[in-house]
């Protein structure tokens, strides 16, 4: 059983104790970015096939996650979510001073890679120090998800993106409480925040600062666990569906922007939870998964899946539909900007992923990375799609094209378009027999067949059989259906 690997380390120690975590707390933030994950995924999938190419690739993300997280886990630290094949991790003052433990874990981690350098992977890591806010949101009937945000979690995403492979990168929070005991090899500052940042190298302290491993908690009972995984991924977990391992899907990608909650608020942890629980009842409302919240340094961003635990034909269609419902539910709220989303599709790592004990469910792949970066381009209250989700949707709703998008690796550029609004369709109206007297009995019948016309006009499909003998009514009961909608 390992339904408790899907929930970070501290969190789940609080739920055995039967706690509650602290939305605000201080301490250290991790963020470690590995890379090369995507060619080794191309050459296992060409070379074996993409159902040994996926067995494989699980095997190989096995072992380096649970190496990784080994050492998070030694120098008490959790790890609070993945964001692709990154984890963003946090060390609590409440377990000891944070910032060495957070510092020597990330020298650890660049140590650990070593050992999977035959496989071209290589890591970037990035700490910051100082408060968090620790939220739970969401739907308990969908599940719960947990997050972490504020100042210091976002400088790490700042760090990391002036980190270049091997590289251990400090912000001055965490340098001004070391001091002398790090060894900078040089500074780096960041163009728009001008927030400096220090290139660390190894210290032999690092390695003393283990914590003492407690004694292992009984993790709560699955049900206990519910709430805080997708129910399908629940379900195939109890059930130890084999079936699980990464595989090959098709499936369509939907990244979101929302700006305007301040999460140094007293009102952020409500805002958040009201927002991520309207936006799951969309979600599922089209069958769509709602796989991650990430709080960055220039916005929020969400990640929506359409086609990794479900299978549609119209996942294109479903995917705009959700990103138009959204766009307005947005808009209700009051406190959000214009949302920004960018929607792609096309054959993504799909399964569940991680070490021995944290783990998660994912989508994965360069359609994923090509929606972020559209949902980035987007202007405010903008929905932009690659060619091939607009060449699938053509159809259903109206559309403006955007300058293409030049992409690394490919000779011409992306086409895009923007969604304008949805296409209204003519309805066809059949020629119909004509009676002359009123129908008579049929009330159960119709009372039924109204039901689930009226679950299909709010997007939960539906399929109505009429079986008789011939000459039993079949055609008068549909033609009174007909005749009686509006």
């Amino acid at each position: 059983m390992t339904l408790h690997t899907y929930i970070p380390q501290d969190r789940l120690r609080a739920l055995a104790r039967g706690e509650t975590l602290s939305d605000r707390t201080t301490g250290s933030a991790l963020f470690a970015d590995i890379s090369g994950f995507t060619p080794l995924t191309e050459g296992l999938r060409d070379s074996l096939g993409p159902r040994r190419g996926g067995e494989e690739l699980s095997k190989h993300l096995g072992i380096v996650y649970t190496a990784l997280i080994a050492e998070v886990e030694k120098y008490g630290g959790s790890v609070i979510n993945f964001a692709g094949d990154a984890i963003t991790c946090w060390f609590d003052d409440a377990n000891g001073p944070a910032t060495p433990r957070a510092v020597s874990c990330a020298l650890a981690l660049q140590e650990a890679m070593k050992s999977f350098s035959a496989i071209a992977l290589t890591l970037k890591v990035a700490v910051a120090t100082g408060p968090a806010r620790r939220f739970m949101v969401g739907d308990p009937t969908v599940h719960y998800m947990d997050s972490i945000a504020g100042g210091t979690v976002a400088r790490t995403s700042t760090a990391e993106h002036l980190a270049t492979k091997g590289d251990v990168l400090i912000d001055e929070a965490t340098v001004n409480i070391l001091g002398e005991k790090l060894s900078i090899k040089e500074w780096r500052e960041d163009s728009e925040s001008h927030e400096r940042f220090a290139v660390i190298g190894k210290s032999e302290w690092h390695f003393d600062l283990r914590l003492e491993q407690s004694a292992a908690i009984r993790p709560p009972a699955p049900n206990k666990l519910r709430v805080w995984l997708h129910g399908a991924v629940y379900e195939r977990e109890q059930a130890g569906d084999e079936s699980f391992l990464t595989e090959f899907r098709p499936c369509v990608a939907l990244f979101m922007r929302f700006i305007g909650i301040d999460y140094d608020a007293d009102v952020a942890e409500k805002q958040l939870d009201t927002f991520i629980r309207q936006a799951q009842s969309i979600v599922e409302r089209y069958d769509g998964t709602f796989l991650q919240i990430t709080i960055g340094d220039k916005g929020s961003y969400a990640y929506i899946n359409f086609g990794a635990l479900s299978v549609h034909e119209d996942n294109a269609r479903r995917a705009v539909k959700t990103a138009l419902d959204l766009k307005k539910a947005a808009e209700g709220l009051g406190f959000l900007q214009p949302l920004q989303m960018g929607i792609t599709q096309g054959i993504l790592r799909v399964g569940a992923y991680g070490g021995k004990t944290r783990s998660t469910f994912g989508a994965l792949g360069d359609e994923v990375n090509l929606s972020a970066r559209l949902m980035t381009n987007a202007i405010a209250g903008e929905i932009l799609l690659s060619g091939h989700v607009h060449k699938a949707v053509a159809n259903d709703f109206s559309f403006e094209p955007r300058a293409p998008l030049a992409m690394k690796g490919k000779a011409e550029p992306l086409p895009v378009f923007a969604v304008t609004g949805e296409r209204q369709q003519r309805a066809i109206r059949l020629q119909e027999p004509t009676y002359g007297l009123p129908m008579v009995g049929r009330t159960q019948e119709l009372q039924v067949i109204n039901d689930k016309l009226d679950l299909a006009e709010q997007g939960k499909g539906q399929v109505i059989g009429i079986i008789a003998e011939a000459g039993m009514g079949k055609s008068r009961l549909v033609a009174e259906v007909i005749r009686a909608r509006p």
